[in-house]
């Protein structure tokens, strides 16, 4: 576990460091998302360590310092999801509605940016850093006691479950929840890998393209309800709600159709994935050579 706390440490440094240097470009929100992730991921491996209670406390403490990040992501990455698929679409139909949407998300970034002001960022320097040094100060004999391996498969047992659960019903709800376990669990297994092997850097870059998969589902579901939000808003020039509305169903079609083809790829890769019982994965002793 003295391997998994420094791979925490290290990410956290790497996110305190971008907030201290307050330049909240969409490159350093990005990062900073991601080196959040990936010390959440870490949690769950220590929480052995750490005691369910501390780890509930942590885990909030990391994911309420992420939130206010999630607006400005979400401004950043939404026009690019809308001009991949009005490529994929071809054609002017939507325009209109198109560049509403993009004026609409450049005020949105705007005012998440200003949700973290100098004072704000000061304070979650200070949780954060807090909260590394109760990580450091963790028993090195709690630490040589606990298995990583069982966390791991924890992890793996989560989203085998969220699978089974998409597979009975894809609702948005679902799919979000498998997406966040499959990241855990492709965040864990950087922790464990072997150097120079590439039959590990297969399987991890298997875990990271079902992943991005069920990221880019989830873009698409939050595109479409600002487009809803756009296409509805009592403000629009008189006369235009009946193009408003054709236009709205028109993305809708194209994100239902996109949606529908992203969720069939990851359905499928996510079956061979996690087609491993996790009592096989547990009983290897190495996860990575089960997966």
């Amino acid at each position: 576990m003295r391997t998994v706390r420094r791979f925490l440490l290290g990410e956290l440094d790497g996110a305190i460091a971008k907030l201290e240097g307050g330049e909240l470009s969409d490159r350093n929100v990005h990062a900073i998302r991601k080196e959040f992730k990936r010390v959440r991921a870490a949690l769950r491996l220590l929480r052995p360590c750490l005691g369910s209670a501390a780890y509930r406390r942590e885990n909030a403490l990391i994911r309420d310092t992420a939130r206010p990040l999630n607006p400005m992501r979400d401004a950043a990455i939404l026009p690019l999801t809308l001009r991949r698929l009005q490529a994929r679409a071809g054609g002017k139909k939507g325009a209109a509605l198109a560049r509403h949407l993009n004026g609409v998300l450049r005020q949105e970034r705007r005012a998440a940016r200003r949700q973290f002001e100098p004072g704000e960022l000061k304070a979650a320097v200070r949780r954060l850093r807090a909260f590394k040094r109760r990580i450091e100060e963790l028993p090195a004999a709690r630490l040589d006691r606990a298995d990583p391996c069982s966390g791991f498969v924890r992890t793996y047992q989560s989203g085998r479950n969220a699978l089974a659960s998409v597979a009975l019903q894809a609702t948005d709800e679902r799919l979000h929840e498998w997406r966040k376990q499959v990241t855990y669990l492709a965040n864990q297994l950087e922790y464990f890998a072997p150097p120079d092997s590439k039959g590990f850097a297969a399987r991890l870059e298997r875990f990271r393209r079902l992943a991005a998969r069920l990221g880019d589902d989830h873009d698409l579901v939050v595109l479409n309800r600002k487009l809803l939000k756009v296409s509805r808003q009592s403000n629009a020039a008189p006369g235009a709600a009946a193009r408003g509305g054709d236009d709205a169903q028109d993305w809708a079609h194209r994100i239902a159709h996109r949606r529908e083809t992203l969720q069939g790829k990851a359905f499928r890769l996510g079956q061979r994935l996690y087609a491993h019982r996790p009592r096989r994965v547990a009983a290897s002793g190495l996860v990575i050579h089960a997966i």
